[in-house]
Order: structure tokens, then sequence, then C-alpha cells
């Protein structure tokens, strides 16, 4: 347990830290420019910063496994795709339970749907803030 509490702890900092830096980038972008191509720009960054904490978290989940912290309950082995497609399904918190962590990897998945959570609602500051931006323009 303690082993899986680091390995989680870990990449919750990491994830967070990499977030915060890209979003600082889309900030600073969009102090320079408010156009619709800068936007999107941004919003590609965020999507990037999204799918990077997600290879983080399956990163950890398939370490996790082979430190014997738990497996999956699936139908098959686990895949490279298979643990990607688990964490982004987690860090979204969207759950779809096809496939699902026992033993302690449940603690990892449970701290990176918070992390999700949280940075999920950083992205949403971002995006408000390109929104109101957009109106003074």
């Amino acid at each position: 347990m303690i082993l899986a509490l680091i390995l989680a702890t870990s990449l919750f900092l990491i994830s967070v830290g990499s977030h915060l830096v890209i979003l600082n980038a889309g900030h600073t972008l969009l102090e320079q420019n408010c156009s619709l191509l800068h936007k999107l720009g941004i919003a590609l960054l965020v999507l990037f910063s999204h799918l990077t904490v997600a290879a983080f978290f399956a990163a950890g989940f398939w370490i996790g496994e082979e430190l014997g912290l738990g497996g999956f309950r699936q139908a098959g082995a686990m895949t490279a795709m298979d643990y990607f497609y688990f964490s982004l399904i987690n860090v979204t918190t969207l759950g779809l339970a096809d496939i699902f962590p026992t033993d302690h990897l449940r603690v990892l998945a449970g701290v990176e749907a918070l992390t999700g959570f949280a940075l999920i609602s950083c992205s949403a500051q971002l995006f408000w803030t390109m929104m109101h931006k957009g109106e003074k323009a």
C-alpha cells in the first residue's frame, strides 16, 4: 500500500507540474494574441497536456503491475493501448469499468481520477479566460 501511495503521489506531482507548465505556455500565447488561430493552438496545448497526463498514469499502471501492486480484470492480457485507454477513461473521470484495477492499483486509479478532476478544472479556467478575452476584442 505504501509503494502504491508513493507511486500515485509521484505521478500526481509530475502530472500537475507538467500541466501547469503547459497551461502557462497557453496563457503566454493568449497574452500575445487573441486570434482564433492562437486560441485553437492553445486548445491543442490543453489536449496535449491531458493526453500526456494519461500517458504518465498509463506508465504508472504498467510499473505498478510489474511491481506486483495489483493487476487488471479484462478479457485478455493488457497491451500498451489498454493501459492508455484505461488511464484516459479514468483521468477524465468517465470510468467505463470495462477494464478495472485490482488490489493496490485501485489507489493509483483513485488518485488519477482526483488529478484529472483538478486538471480539467485548471483547463476550464484557461478556456474561460480565452472566452473572456474574446468578448473584449
